[in-house]
């Protein structure tokens, strides 16, 4: 309850002290704030919201703050993540759960003109959000945990065996160079599990496991191994070699009853998705049109995974020849899976996937709509040019 400014100050004091500060009070009662007995000021923190967030929480919406104790927290809503930072302001920051504001239908009611606030906390910084992308690295390194295989390895891979550095019980000393061998379960993941280890919102999460073609398996998000992702995607050319259909009409049904006893029904339907768009015709049949560029690209790297360097004509050629008929392969297929020396003798290229670059925020500039390409080479590289007159770009800082 508001209690009433004691004999020490006086409504005229107060309206004399503000006339010198230059304040004038055109309506309502003057509010005398004071602070408290105990400030509970590390017990607080304030926290700037974005509009949208504000939206979001006014309208029952769940945010979430994620991150384990090694990361720098994120806040999510259902669709963003912004990271929390915390910001310092010369101004202190004043806590008064009970002052009124003129708005307030409190403030209106008072009958008096002088009344005493209680300050329960002086804060010198807050918290504010900013937009950033999803940290969707560790989820890739998740998923690898346990990747399927194929039904017959599901059994034997649940465990695998780990060295156990624990001290052996009576207080024996391990044999130098000698380890005890123990089982541990393969880790399976549902989507809450990921939400819990990976900072991104679910509409995020839903993108990153879209774009590494994770599959829902049993109720688990899995990968699959790239080997026997493979062998299903090329169990399913030779059907379509076999049955001399289109690869741009490819009946779904007829293509699992194909290859039934090979592989199961989800790993064919699956892999159909990842190499292409899944559609119903008008006559209610389920049909998929192969992308002839993830074909190729699928060719492509059938090549260059295992080759180390490859000379660069013989690869186009064999590229070439590898493809099903109908299909053409061109070099704009190639971009984020390969590299190529085109200066040496012979030329060569090898297979360099773009998600073998790095992950750090200088590397993830690169895809920020909101910065030029001059303005990145401006902040992270040198321009010189060379004897020959071509310009040369060196990065400012050495990658430790």
């Amino acid at each position: 309850m508001d209690s009433y400014a004691g004999p020490n100050r006086t409504v005229d004091q107060v309206e004399s002290s503000a006339k010198a500060a230059g304040l004038t009070n055109t309506r309502g009662p003057v509010q005398l704030l004071h602070f408290g007995p105990q400030l509970n000021s590390d017990d607080i923190k304030l926290l700037e919201l974005p509009h949208e967030v504000l939206t979001a929480v006014s309208g029952g919406q769940k945010v979430v703050i994620r991150g384990d104790p090694s990361e720098d927290a994120v806040l999510c809503t259902a669709e963003k993540t912004y990271e929390l930072r915390e910001a310092d302001t010369s101004n202190a920051l004043l806590i008064c759960p009970t002052l009124s504001l003129p708005k307030n239908q409190c403030f209106q009611d008072l009958d008096v003109s002088l009344v005493s606030k209680e300050v329960t906390a002086c804060l010198s910084s807050y918290m504010e959000l900013r937009p950033c992308r999803p940290r969707t690295e560790k989820l890739k390194q998740l998923l690898a945990e346990c990747p399927y295989r194929g039904a017959e390895f599901e059994a034997s891979e649940e465990f695998e065996e780990v060295a156990d550095e624990r001290s052996r019980e009576g207080g024996e000393r391990e044999v130098e160079g000698a380890r005890c061998k123990r089982k541990r379960m393969r880790k399976k993941y549902t989507f809450d599990e990921l939400l819990a280890h990976v900072q991104a919102s679910e509409s995020e999460l839903c993108e990153a496991l879209d774009r590494l073609q994770a599959c829902m398996i049993d109720g688990y998000w899995r990968l699959f191994d790239l080997d026997y992702r493979d062998s299903v995607f090329q169990h399913i050319l030779t059907v379509l070699e076999e049955e001399d259909w289109s690869f741009r009409v490819v009946p779904l049904e007829a293509t699992c009853q194909k290859l039934e006893e090979l592989e199961p029904r989800f790993a064919i339907e699956h892999c159909l998705k990842c190499y292409g768009n899944v559609f119903t015709s008008d006559t209610g049949t389920t049909y998929c049109e192969l992308s002839e560029e993830k074909v190729c690209q699928f060719y492509a790297e059938l090549l260059l995974r295992p080759a180390g360097k490859f000379n660069y004509h013989e690869f186009m050629e064999s590229w070439r020849q590898s493809v099903p008929e109908g299909m053409q392969t061109n070099l704009v297929q190639l971009k984020g899976l390969a590299l190529a020396d085109m200066n040496c003798i012979p030329p060569v290229i090898w297979h360099f996937p773009v998600s073998n670059l790095p992950q750090e925020t200088t590397a993830r500039d690169l895809e920020m709509p909101t910065q030029s390409l001059n303005a990145l080479l401006l902040k992270h590289v040198r321009v010189s040019t060379n004897a020959r007159g071509q310009k040369m770009y060196n990065a400012k800082r050495t990658a430790h």
